[in-house]
């Protein structure tokens, strides 16, 4: 069976929807790389298991129970199902804090195949391959000289090269902002980090500091990564 390999980037998401897409949808060999460290991707998943699930003891140790006297149910990522157990058991998993650090992993990277057991029934035929997933990758650039189109560019360009030498399709995937107070690191825009803009070329300078104008032309960030990539929405079967 031909397996699908066009690179493609998800519409902003939460960390926790992103996981259960990875999940749902890949087969070995799967990495998934993490542009950040481990201790801010981890705080990054609690906090969005706190706002889909406010009552989770886990999220929320100081909850109380529900009025029923009954504990609420846990999020589905942390009911250790043996589905969820073996899928995620098979899924290769790399933090990457900086953009040397990323071009470095990519430069050296070769998949290692993990056992997985049969597809389950309620997949559709066809809706799993194998990943080279990236968290954040457009987000790992800002801040660095190479927040803009050409530095995008070439990081893009780098991993959809990578993915095919070893047999997998490229998904990309940024985190969006949650409803109310809590805003990721590196998102741009408004909460929206496709719609961000960015200079043409790298060196780029602002006008009137960090926080103001790029000066030149700019061009946002979804339609570099749009160049590359196929936009995909989270259960339109992409």
């Amino acid at each position: 069976m031909h397996l699908p390999n066009t690179p493609i980037a998800l519409k902003p998401l939460l960390c926790t929807d992103f996981i259960n897409f990875i999940l749902r949808h890949h087969t070995t060999p799967t990495t998934l790389i993490i542009c950040s460290s481990r201790e801010a991707f981890l705080q990054e998943l609690q906090a969005c298991i706190a706002h889909t699930h406010p009552r989770d003891p886990a999220a929320n140790p100081n909850d109380e129970t529900s009025l029923d006297g009954t504990d609420p149910p846990p999020h589905p990522l942390l009911i250790p199902t043996i589905h969820l157990i073996a899928k995620s058991g098979s899924v290769n998993l790399a933090f990457v804090p900086t953009l040397p650090h990323l071009r470095a992993y990519l430069a050296m990277y070769t998949p290692d195949v993990k056992h997985e057991s049969s597809p389950s029934a309620s997949i559709k035929p066809g809706s799993q391959y194998p990943m080279l997933a990236v968290w954040g990758l457009a987000s790992l650039h800002r801040s660095t000289a190479e927040h803009s189109a050409q530095g995008l560019s070439r990081s893009v360009a780098i991993a959809i090269e990578t993915a095919k030498l070893n047999g997998q399709r490229l998904v990309l995937a940024e985190s969006r902002a949650l409803n109310g107070d809590f805003e990721y690191d590196g998102i741009g825009s408004g909460g929206k980090p496709w719609k961000e803009e960015v200079p043409l070329l790298n060196g780029s300078v602002r006008f009137g500091g960090e926080d103001r104008a790029w000066a030149g032309k700019r061009v946002e960030v979804g339609r570099v990564v749009g160049r590359w990539c196929r936009f995909v929405t989270v259960g339109d079967g992409g």
